[in-house]
């Protein structure tokens, strides 16, 4: 019996759509057809919520990765971007997380 692919979906830097080719039942990250893999979106979620929750509401719906500033006067207030490096980026660019959330190098 052929086990049932994963099938779990997220967008590239470019805005395309990649699917998980992994078994259903497989633990960690997703993995494309050319090999490259992602995070499931909930580590992801909380890992971003840790680093920027304090001054932005993060969210994830399902392709997009969406941060809206919690003052609601802030020159940057929403950013929406197809994947989490790209969402922190821009982020970074306008304010810079918690210090103690940030992650070590």
């Amino acid at each position: 019996m052929i086990p049932r692919p994963c099938g779990e979906t997220s967008l590239n830097s470019g805005g395309f759509r990649r699917t998980c080719v992994l078994d259903s039942d497989h633990a960690g990250d997703h993995e494309d057809l050319d090999g490259r893999t992602w995070q499931p979106p909930g580590t992801v979620l909380a890992r971003l919520r840790a680093a920027w929750g304090d001054t932005h509401r993060i969210a994830w719906t399902g392709s997009l990765w969406v941060a809206v500033h919690r003052d609601p006067a802030a020159s940057w207030r929403t950013h929406v971007e197809p994947t989490p490096a790209q969402l922190e980026d821009r982020l970074r660019r306008h304010e810079a997380p918690r210090a103690e959330s940030r992650p070590r190098r």
